[in-house]
């Protein structure tokens, strides 16, 4: 009888086999701390890895592997054997994770991303990224890591910390943001801070790559002005939730965030700028427009408030019809 359970018990451990030619398919999975045999069961028979729930249960139990199984992320064959599973699971043979931080992401939206894809600590992380004294060792003169991590692709393994992510993040920023940008920054009297929050604002208004540098110009020359910039995303940036459309009342809201209000940039960037939009903001196009609206995916740019009006109305009619 023990043979037998013994030998039903390893028939059931094997994968069924693929046919001749067939590609190998694979599933990544995640096996979470605490997590119980009988829920990595579920996801594996889910993740079509394994054929039985039960018999990895029981197979767990026996081999005494639901006390050794390691946390992490696992790419695994489908099907695979029960044994084989268990194994990588033992041994954790982990596999990193690949996260895409889109441009354009605040620090909220970044934290929530990361504690979702790799289980980062969410108050661990936002500890780290408002704490002035961690953001000066990066040479950053900023009260907040807004901006800095920079927007790309990253492969991060399952249960990696906020202390060990961060960085990671600075060094691709600085591996974009050189010394010649610097110097191009130096020419143009901007201190890093204020290229990053100019191009933050860039980022949320277009992400039509061909009207960033235009859109930078419009600001930039505002700036040299004295204008009011009057950019609606610093305004969503500091209420409570999102608006697409923001209201008389919303744009009275008292922050320093608020460019209708307060004169020059805002206190700091308003998201994580990509690329396009921080050379924008270096090299902003020269241009004869002090103001742009939206009319979709594209803006309207006027030279005065008489064309913005008129600009204004064309781009409300446009979009009500799209």
């Amino acid at each position: 009888m023990t043979f037998l359970f013994i030998y039903l018990l390893c028939a059931q451990s094997l994968p069924t086999q693929a046919n001749e030619g067939q590609a190998v398919r694979e599933a990544g999975i995640k096996i979470s701390k605490g997590e119980s045999v009988a829920e990595m069961a579920n996801k594996l028979h889910s993740a079509e890895i394994i054929n039985s729930k039960i018999w990895f249960r029981i197979y767990a139990k026996l081999s005494q592997a639901d006390r050794k199984i390691k946390a992490g992320y696992y790419v695994l064959k489908k099907p695979s054997s029960i044994r084989d599973v268990l194994r990588k699971m033992i041994l954790g043979e982990t596999s990193d994770i690949k996260v895409t931080i889109p441009e354009g992401f605040s620090l909220k939206e970044i934290g929530i991303l990361l504690s979702e894809k790799v289980g980062v600590d969410t108050a661990e992380f936002f500890s780290l990224v408002y704490d002035t004294g961690y953001i000066h060792k990066f040479s950053i003169n900023a009260s907040s890591l807004e901006g800095y991590l920079f927007p790309e692709t990253y492969l991060i393994p399952y249960g990696a910390t906020a202390k060990e992510i961060i960085p990671r993040f600075i060094n691709e920023f600085f591996s974009v943001f050189t010394d010649s940008l610097r110097k191009r920054a130096i020419q143009m009297s901007f201190s890093l801070e204020n290229v990053i929050t100019l191009a933050s604002l860039v980022e949320k208004e277009t992400s039509c790559d061909s009207e960033k540098p235009i859109i930078s110009g419009v600001y930039y020359k505002r700036l040299k002005k004295g204008m009011l910039l009057q950019c609606d995303p610093t305004v969503q940036y500091v209420l409570t939730s999102h608006k697409t459309d923001l209201s008389y009342k919303d744009l009275k809201v008292d922050s320093k965030y608020n460019t209708y209000l307060y004169k020059g940039l805002p206190p700091g960037p308003i998201c994580s700028p990509g690329k396009k939009s921080i050379f924008a903001a270096l090299w902003p196009q020269n241009t004869p427009y002090l103001y742009f609206v939206s009319q979709g995916k594209t803006h309207i740019f006027s030279k005065n408030n008489k064309e913005h009006n008129i600009a204004k109305a064309k781009a409300k009619a446009i979009r009500n019809n799209i």
